[in-house]
């Protein structure tokens, strides 16, 4: 009786190297692995760093690395106008940025606010009118800096 042996085989390059079948599936269930742990990484968005090392020497490290997506030219004017709010309204009365607070930040609708300050709503309007004012002024001198 003639016995039925199945061969296995591994490419190394242009190879075909003959391997037992516990090597065969050794390698398979690595390289399977490996394929899997690489779509998980894709799946996730996440990159190393060997994948930035390229034959092309025209191009430094921190260009392989920028995300076009985010405009840092916009995201710092942004910063910057955040900073210039933030001292005018440090240049506001106290009562002036509790309303803005309540209003703009903790989204307080006039009606509530007062009541809870105990004035007309008409009396909240108006000093809202007047703080936002005094702000554009405020941000205006920043602008002409």
């Amino acid at each position: 009786m003639k016995e039925n042996k199945k061969n296995y085989y591994i490419f190394l390059g242009d190879s075909k190297v003959d391997v037992s079948e516990k090597v065969y599936k050794g390698y398979w269930q690595e390289t399977n692995r490996e394929n899997y742990l690489n779509r998980l990484d894709k799946e996730n968005k996440l990159g190393y760093f060997s994948e930035f090392i390229s034959d092309r020497a025209d191009r430094s490290m921190e260009e392989r690395l920028i995300d076009k997506a985010v405009d840092l030219e916009k995201l710092v004017a942004v910063k910057m106008q955040i900073e210039a709010l933030n001292k005018a309204l440090d240049k506001l009365s106290p009562e002036e940025r509790e309303i803005i607070q309540a209003l703009f930040f903790d989204e307080i609708p006039q009606r509530e606010l007062a009541k809870t300050l105990n004035i007309s709503q008409g009396a909240v309007f108006r000093r809202k009118e007047k703080t936002l004012e005094k702000l554009k002024v405020f941000l205006e001198d920043w602008g002409e800096k």
